[in-house]
């Protein structure tokens, strides 16, 4: 089965079946901070052997090889893709991971373990420590989203990563943004939080004085259908995240 993949820049990140939003809105799939680019610019939908490309009602105009998209546009192997500034290099592949040296060039599929999440993390501090805050949100975005694509344990090198990319952005930010997305994450994975990352989020909730969503209450019910189940771990965990709920005024 093919698999198609886009480039970005230093980065390749692996395009799943489904919708992907390209755009400037922290929720899209590809996040771009880029003003000549729309909020939601674009859309990739790929089913199975085919990928499309849609232009999303965007004020400069979306181009495929130069030439600017009107309706649906198939792409193909080695195609341009211009959002904005940013050009995006689609890659149709075999579906097997090559061995290349640049771990930047790797991508997440699920249960592969590779360099690709821990060179993410890294990417996101170094920006964060030269004050590119939008690079860093942008590093962690993709990497978000790849993890919504591929169900993994938390032990997986790149749920540790994702989990201390949006932590270390809710710290040096104090956006509430990032916890609720650290709860989302937790959600949809069905995730027990670990000690540790119950700390930092405890941490980062003392300096953020709003976190929007419900991520956190939804967490807490999971949590409580965990612990009715009979799930060891979720009592301990339920008790930690009760009092966030509680904090973050979510009741």
């Amino acid at each position: 089965m093919p698999q198609f993949k886009v480039r970005i820049g230093n980065q390749t990140l692996l395009l799943p079946d489904g919708e992907h939003d390209i755009g400037r809105l922290a929720d899209c799939w590809l996040t771009i901070d880029d003003d000549l680019a729309s909020r939601q610019h674009a859309r990739f939908h790929v089913a199975g052997p085919t990928a499309v490309l849609v232009d999303l009602g965007s004020r400069n105009g979306t181009f495929v090889n130069g030439k600017r998209i009107v309706g649906r546009c198939t792409l193909h192997d080695g195609d341009k893709v211009r959002v904005g500034r940013e050009i995006l290099v689609v890659i149709k592949a075999d579906g097997a991971v090559d061995d290349d040296d640049d771990g930047l060039r790797r991508t997440l599929a699920p249960g592969e373990d590779t360099r690709f999440p821990s060179l993410i993390g890294q990417l996101v501090e170094k920006s964060l420590r030269v004050g590119k805050v939008k690079e860093a949100e942008r590093y962690a975005s993709a990497l978000m989203n790849q993890l919504g694509a591929a169900p993994v344990d938390v032990e997986h090198p790149a749920a540790k990563a994702c989990v201390s990319c949006l932590l270390g952005l809710a710290e040096h930010t104090a956006a509430g943004v990032w916890i609720d997305r650290v709860f989302q994450l937790h959600t949809k994975q069905d995730w027990l939080m670990e000690p540790a990352v119950v700390d930092r989020v405890r941490g980062a909730m003392d300096r953020i004085p709003r976190v929007p969503g419900r991520a956190i209450a939804d967490y807490e019910a999971q949590l409580r259908r965990l612990q009715r189940s009979g799930h060891g771990g979720a009592a301990a965990v339920l008790a930690a995240v009760a009092e966030m709920v509680d904090a973050a005024g979510q009741r």
